[in-house]
């Protein structure tokens, strides 16, 4: 085991003394930071004159001359319906934001309609929480949703290729340098290979953790930490009934690290046993290609139909998906937890056989030089040299 330690501690310290690798670390959370920070302030109005534009709020029947309405009039354009459905229609066909209703039950005598979420800024100028009638009522911010799903999916697959292709680059240098032969000298193949795998898991680990606090500091000096997002079950009757945007997305960026943590192990174990059949960094690039495929292909899929909740569900149970799948399904909305201990199963099992088949490749062609080596020969070797 000590062996391992030491292998994964001299690939981190390589890395860590690397100017490449800390320019490029640094640059991505500066980039994490400025990202959440505009997205806060967009998300809050005080970006591009978010709260200086006037949004039009349909007034129904008597509310229409309401003295105590006519303070509105200093933040929104108001407009006169003369039923609930022509102002509907009107929220329906964007020409207004919201609109007032009367209802004599209500404290402030009305009822706001919105269309997808409640106007923040609308019911902050009302001196009573009214209560919210939502045409188009969603768990949580469609807007919300997207980007948190995208920022998933973006981030997975930047770090996994950036962090696998390192690995598998500096496993070519050693076979290419001889510096291998030293090692193996010292050190198992296996535990060579594990400590590779600790190693750049660590250090992708550890970069995602900081691009992880700099998008919440972002957001926190945004503003957008407390940005209140729609709650369907209770249809924002009142405050209670309101998560802000860091509740929202926690639980799914907890989630998200944990499938990241373990798809990249898998994804390492593949990485670094393809790249040890080849003897030239020239070379790498076609030997990843089978495994850069696993990656790119559910990318786009999760990408390209982060609408579709029915692939989205299929997507979350495979393993090679089920990373971003699956975090962007908490995002949404609940999902069973049965399902999201089915998909971490899933996807344990399948890193267990990858750190299984990675090994055999790794051992049986680790010291073969000149031509690639054919996955059969590697196995049929490391078969011979177990015996």
């Amino acid at each position: 085991m000590s062996g391992q330690w030491l292998v994964a501690q001299r690939e981190i310290v390589d890395q860590v003394r690397s100017k490449a690798f800390l320019i490029s670390s640094l640059v991505m959370v500066v980039l994490a930071f400025g990202g959440s920070l505009v997205g806060g302030l967009a998300a809050t109005g005080r970006l591009g004159g978010g709260e200086g534009e006037r949004d039009r709020i349909m007034l129904v029947g008597e509310l229409a001359e309401a003295a105590a309405l006519v303070p509105l009039s200093e933040q929104f354009e108001l407009g006169e319906a003369e039923t609930q459905e022509d102002a509907e229609n009107a929220i329906r066909a964007g020409s207004a934001l919201a609109a007032l209703v009367p209802d004599p039950e209500e404290p402030l005598g009305l009822v706001v309609i919105a269309d997808e979420e409640a106007p923040s800024g609308l019911i902050n100028a009302l001196t009573v929480t009214p209560r919210v009638k939502l045409l188009q009522p969603e768990a949580v911010n469609w807007l919300v949703a997207r980007l948190a799903g995208m920022g998933f999916a973006v981030v997975f697959f930047m770090m996994v290729l950036m962090y696998g292709q390192i690995a598998a680059q500096k496993t070519v240098v050693e076979k290419q340098t001889r510096v291998i032969e030293l090692l193996l000298a010292t050190v198992r193949a296996r535990a060579l290979l594990a400590g590779k795998i600790l190693g750049n898991s660590a250090l992708a680990f550890g970069t995602l953790v900081a691009l992880t606090l700099a998008g919440v500091l972002g957001l926190l000096a945004g503003g957008g930490a407390g940005l209140v997002v729609s709650d369907a079950a209770n249809q924002l009757a009142a405050a209670a009934g309101r998560e802000t945007l860091l509740e929202v997305l926690g639980p799914p960026l907890g989630w998200f690290l944990m499938f990241f943590l373990v798809a990249f192990v898998m994804y390492s174990a593949l990485m670094v046993g393809s790249a040890a059949t080849v003897s030239r960094l020239e070379d790498v690039g076609n030997v990843l290609t089978p495994v850069t495929l696993l990656i790119m292909v559910p990318y786009f899929m999760v990408v390209m139909f982060p609408d579709n909740k029915t692939m989205l569900e299929w997507l979350s149970f495979i393993p090679f998906s089920a990373p971003t799948a699956m975090p962007i399904r908490l995002v949404g909305g609940d999902v069973p937890a049965w399902q999201v201990g089915v998909a971490l199963l899933a996807l344990v099992v399948t890193t267990y056989l990858a750190i299984l088949a990675g090994g055999r490749i790794y051992e049986g062609s680790i010291l073969r030089t000149g031509a690639r080596v054919k996955l059969a020969d590697a196995v049929r070797e490391r078969r011979k040299a177990t015996r």
